[in-house]
Order: structure tokens, then sequence, then C-alpha cells
């Protein structure tokens, strides 16, 4: 056992595996501490009033791009609702691929997300995998040829944006004042009435409309598809956002036009 032992540690492959393998746990150390450092850094900020940023209001703090998606990620991470435009899939803490991952989870989680997209990311099809996945597990998503900055919002805690109009490869700004993250929600509003569901959106749950058309109430839908209430409330509500009606009735009305049901 001991000839196998030094065999092993002689081996420059093996040596390079376990040498590569402390650097990735390292540097997944180093990122995680960089993330606290940057939370704390902008709850202090917001905390001491420190108006020296930008000269920028109280409320309202940089965060530099290396620490961006940790920071968004965490953000996301502790809300029930994002409303998000998104223009660009590559650069910006929303391309991180740890963060799209985790934001899929919290979706098929019950978190509720509306993204309004830049058309024009309709045109990559690694891209559009990625959004039909996130329109599968129950995001709400409408599609703009006109918005030139992206801007996501995290429930009532707080607003992240590129510092520079339509570069989301800038700093970002996060902005905590109740006034201003209640303006961005007001112009995610509007915007979101006016743009256009996506064409092939919401993909079909068939086990879901059935029992629906069945009259089955939503526990007993969630029960019957192993998924939680709110799961299915934000499916349902999906649907209806993807048909544009208002009311379930209208809804099946419309299913049984498009021939669903």
């Amino acid at each position: 056992m001991a000839d196998e032992s030094s065999a092993a540690g002689a081996d420059p492959i093996h040596r390079l595996q376990l040498l590569i393998a402390t650097d990735v746990e390292r540097l997944a150390r180093r990122r995680a501490e960089l993330a606290d450092m940057g939370d704390l850094l902008i709850s202090l900020r917001a905390q001491l009033g420190d108006l020296t940023q930008l000269g920028s209001p109280l409320g309202v703090e940089m965060l530099e791009q290396e620490l961006a998606a940790p920071v968004v990620d965490r953000l996301a991470g502790r809300v029930e609702r994002i409303d998000n435009v998104l223009l660009d899939a590559v650069v910006g803490a929303g391309a991180e691929e740890e963060h799209r991952s985790h934001e899929l989870e919290r979706a098929a989680q019950g978190q509720r997300q509306r993204t309004i997209y830049g058309e024009h990311l309709f045109a990559v099809p690694e891209v559009v995998g990625r959004i039909d996945g996130l329109a599968a597990a129950g995001q709400q998503q409408r599609v703009s040829t006109e918005l030139e900055h992206e801007f996501a919002i995290f429930g009532e805690e707080a607003v992240v944006t590129p510092s520079v109009w339509g570069d989301p490869g800038s700093s970002y700004l996060v902005v905590r004042h109740p006034v201003l993250i209640a303006a961005f929600t007001a112009w995610f509003e509007l915007t979101w009435q006016v743009c256009a569901p996506r064409a092939d959106s919401a993909p079909l749950d068939e086990r879901l409309v059935t029992l629906l058309a069945r009259g089955y109430k939503d526990e007993a839908i969630a029960r019957q598809l192993g998924v939680s209430l709110r799961t299915v409330r934000r499916r349902v509500a999906s649907l209806m956002d993807h048909y544009g009606v208002g009311t379930r009735f209208q809804l099946g009305a419309e299913l049984v036009r498009e021939g669903v049901l």
C-alpha cells in the first residue's frame, strides 16, 4: 500500500489535479468573502449616509463589476419577486453561469419573475434555450424593441442598474431609496403593459390545464403535480399573462378557442 501511495504522490498529473482542486476551493472561498464584503459595504454606506460616491443621494451606491454577480445573486435570493429588463445576455451580472443557474432554481421554486427581453436576444439559439427554460419554470416574459437600458427590481429592497446608460458592462448602481425604487417599479409596470408577450413563451403544462378544466382547486392541483401551491398559482398567472386574459374563465375560453381543451 505504501508503494501505491508514494506512486500516486509522485504522479505529476495527480499532483496537478490536487493543486487545481485546492485553487478552485480557495477561489470559491475568496468569491464568497468578496460578496460578503460587498454586501457589508453597501449596507454600511446606506446606514451611514455616505454621500461621497458620485455625489449621489442617500440610498444610491456604486457596485463595481467584480463584485456585482455575487451581490446581485444574494439580493435575488432574499426576495419573493423580481422584475427585470434584460438586453444583453453576455455582459453584466446576469450573464454569470452561477447566477443563471440560481435564477432557474428560484423560478422553479415559486419566485415570481417577470422579465422584459430585448427582441434581438432571440436571434441567439443558446440564449433562447436559457429563456425557454425559464419560461418552462414559470417566468413571465415579454419582448421589447424600444428599451435601451437594463435594470432589475428586487421586491421593495433594491434596484440594480448599470451606472452608464445603455452599457451593461459598466459599474452598477444599487438603489435602496424607497422613492426611487417606487419610480423604477412604476416605469417597469408601464413598460410591461405596452410590451408584447413572447409568441412562444409560457409552454403549456398539459397536466395543469387538464386539472383546471376538471374544476380542481389550486390545492388539489398542487398535490396532483407534486409542487407547491405558490408554484401552481404562478403557473396559472403565467398562462393568463401569455393569453392576455384577466380571469380563469377567460383563460378557459381562450384554451377552448385555441383547441387545447
